[in-house]
C-alpha cells in the first residue's frame, strides 16, 4: 500500500482549527526522524515533543502516579493464559494513559506547535500489535476507548508518511541506525512492514470515530523530500 501525497482527511468532522499537537507517523524508513529533525530547524514554529522514559530518574513520579491509576484497571482485565505485560509495555500503558493531561497542561503556554515522532498513534500501534492477548478482549473495549478519546482530545493532526517497500526496504537496510528487521530477509520485512500499516489503520480510525477526532496529512516520502513536506506543513499552519 501507498499513501498518496497532499491526501487530506477529516477524521472526525472536526472544525478547522489550528493545530497544536502533531504526530508523525510510519512504518520502518518512512521518514519520521528525518522530518522531525528538519521541523527542528523552526524552534520559533515547531517544538520536538517526545513522551517520559522510564530509564530517567526525573520521569520517575510520572511513571508511579499514572501506574498505581492505572494498575487497578490492568488487574482487573488480566486472563489467564495470556501473557502478563513486559516493563516496557507496563510503561508504555502509562504514558497512554496519562501523558495526555501533562499535554493539555504544556499546551497552554506553548507558543509552538508540539510535534512527537513516535507518539501515542505509534504506541497504540504497537501494543495492539505485539501485546498480550488479554488487552485485545472485549472486556478491555471500555479501557481503550477511554484512552482513544483522550487522544482524540489532545492530538490535532497526524502526519502519515509511507512509501514503496523497495524504498523502505533500502533506507532500513542502508541506514545508521539499528532496526529489529534490518538484517531479516526480504519476506519477514514485507510482513513487518504490512502488519504496522494495518495497525496504524485500525489506531487512526478508531482516533477518527471519537468526538474531535485528529485530521490526518498524508505524504509519500519516495516523492517529496523533507523540506517539501515542511513546506506543505508550513502552508498548513499558515505559516508559508
Amino acid at each position: 500500500m501507498v499513501l498518496s501525497m497532499s491526501d487530506i482527511s477529516n477524521a472526525g468532522e472536526q472544525g478547522q482549527k489550528k493545530p497544536r499537537v502533531v504526530e508523525i507517523i510510519g512504518v520502518a524508513g518512512a521518514g519520521k526522524t528525518t522530518l522531525s529533525r528538519a521541523l527542528g530547524g523552526y524552534p520559533e514554529l515547531f517544538r520536538l515533543c517526545y513522551y517520559p522514559r522510564i530509564n530517567r530518574i526525573t520521569d520517575a513520579p510520572f511513571f508511579i502516579f499514572y501506574g498505581l491509576r492505572l494498575f487497578p484497571s490492568l488487574f482487573r482485565l488480566y486472563q489467564r493464559p495470556s501473557r502478563r505485560l513486559s516493563t516496557r509495555e507496563f510503561a508504555w500503558l502509562a504514558i497512554l494513559y496519562g501523558w495526555p493531561y501533562i499535554l493539555q497542561r504544556d499546551i497552554k503556554n506553548a507558543q509552538q506547535v508540539m510535534v512527537m515522532d513516535q507518539g501515542p498513534v505509534y504506541l497504540l500501534a504497537e501494543i495492539r500489535e505485539f501485546g498480550p492477548e488479554y488487552l485485545k478482549s472485549e472486556a478491555a473495549e471500555k479501557f481503550w476507548q477511554e484512552i482513544y478519546c483522550r487522544w482524540a482530545a489532545t492530538l490535532d493532526l497526524i502526519v502519515w508518511l509511507d512509501t514503496e517497500d523497495a524504498y523502505l526496504m533500502e533506507r532500513i537496510q542502508t541506514r545508521a541506525k539499528g532496526h529489529v528487521v534490518k538484517h531479516k530477509q526480504t519476506p519477514i520485512v514485507l510482513d513487518f512492514l504490512e502488519r504496522f500499516r494495518k495497525a496504524y489503520k485500525v489506531v487512526v480510525s478508531t482516533l477518527g470515530e471519537c468526538e474531535h477526532g485528529p485530521r490526518i496529512l498524508r505524504y509519500d516520502t519516495g516523492e517529496l523530500q523533507p523540506g517539501d513536506i515542511v513546506n506543505r506543513l508550513l502552508a498548513e499552519l499558515g505559516q508559508s
